[in-house]
C-alpha cells in the first residue's frame, strides 16, 4: 500500500512537473510570437512614415518649382533684327570769323615798318628792340591823312610815346587809330561821322618814341580791343594804289 502511494505520488508530481514546464514553454513560445508581431508592425510603421516623408517632400518641391516664374525669353523670330542708321555725334560749330572791313589806305605812301606784334622790331628812336603794334607808312610832312573807313570819332588826344592822335569807332567792334599827326591841323570833334576817304588830319612829328624816323603816319587797326595787322583789313586795291604794294 504504501509503495503505491509513492509511485502514485511521483507520478503525480511528474505530471504535474511536467505541465508547468509545457505552460512555461508555451509562454515562451508565446512571448517570443509577440515579439515578432510587435517588430513587424514597428517597421511597417517606420516604412510608412518614411514613405509618407518622401511623398510630402516630393509635393512640397513640385509646389515651390511652380511658384517659380519662368524665365522670359525672348520671341523666336525668322525676322533679322533691323539695322539702326549710324548716327554721328553733333559737331561743335565753329565759330565764324569776324566780317573785315573793306578800307582804304589812310595816306599815300610806302610801309616803312611792318606790324610786328609778337617779335620785337629796333627803335632807331629809343635804342631797344620794341614790339609794333600797327605799321608806318612814310610819306612827306603835312601830306592828308584820311578815314579808312566811314565811322564816328571816338577819341582825340596826345598820346605820350605816339603823338597826337585821332581814333575811329567802326561797326563790328573795330577802331582805327592815327598816330603822328600835327596838332591843330583838323577840326574834328568826338562824336563827328566821317565817311571814308573824308580827311581827319597832315602828317607832322608828335610821335616821340619815332622822332628819329622819316616822317610818316603810324596807323593801327584794333578788333575787340586787340591790335590786329592792318594790312589784312586795307583792300588790295587801295594797297595798290596809294601803298605801290601788288
Amino acid at each position: 500500500m504504501s509503495v503505491n502511494i509513492f509511485a502514485y505520488c511521483g507520478e503525480n508530481r511528474y505530471s504535474i512537473f511536467s505541465e508547468r514546464k509545457n505552460i512555461s514553454v508555451k509562454k515562451k513560445i508565446d512571448f517570443s510570437d509577440k515579439s515578432v508581431r510587435a517588430k513587424i508592425v514597428y517597421a511597417t510603421v517606420i516604412s510608412i512614415l518614411c514613405v509618407t516623408a518622401i511623398v510630402v517632400g516630393i509635393v512640397s518641391a513640385a509646389s515651390k518649382t511652380k511658384d517659380i516664374p519662368p524665365a522670359e525669353q525672348p520671341p523666336v523670330t525668322d525676322k533679322l533684327p533691323e539695322e539702326k542708321p549710324e548716327q554721328t555725334p553733333p559737331t561743335e560749330e565753329l565759330p565764324k570769323p569776324e566780317p573785315k572791313l573793306s578800307f582804304i589806305a589812310p595816306v599815300a605812301g610806302n610801309v616803312s615798318k611792318e606790324h610786328s606784334y609778337e617779335v620785337p622790331v629796333f627803335s632807331t628812336t629809343l635804342g631797344e628792340w620794341r614790339v609794333h603794334t600797327g605799321i608806318d607808312i612814310s610819306c612827306d610832312e603835312g601830306a592828308s591823312v584820311f578815314a579808312s573807313e566811314a565811322g564816328v570819332v571816338s577819341g582825340i588826344y596826345s598820346d605820350p610815346m605816339l603823338g597826337y592822335t585821332v581814333e575811329i569807332t567802326h561797326k563790328n567792334d573795330i577802331k582805327t587809330r592815327y598816330s603822328n599827326l600835327a596838332e591843330g591841323e583838323s577840326e574834328l570833334r568826338v562824336g563827328d561821322a566821317v565817311d571814308v576817304g573824308d580827311k581827319i588830319g597832315v602828317v607832322g612829328d608828335s610821335s616821340v618814341s619815332e622822332l628819329a624816323e622819316e616822317p610818316h603816319l603810324h596807323f593801327e587797326v584794333l578788333l575787340k580791343g586787340v591790335k590786329v595787322n592792318p594790312m589784312d583789313y586795307i583792300n588790295e586795291e587801295s594797297k595798290k594804289a596809294s601803298l605801290g604794294i601788288g
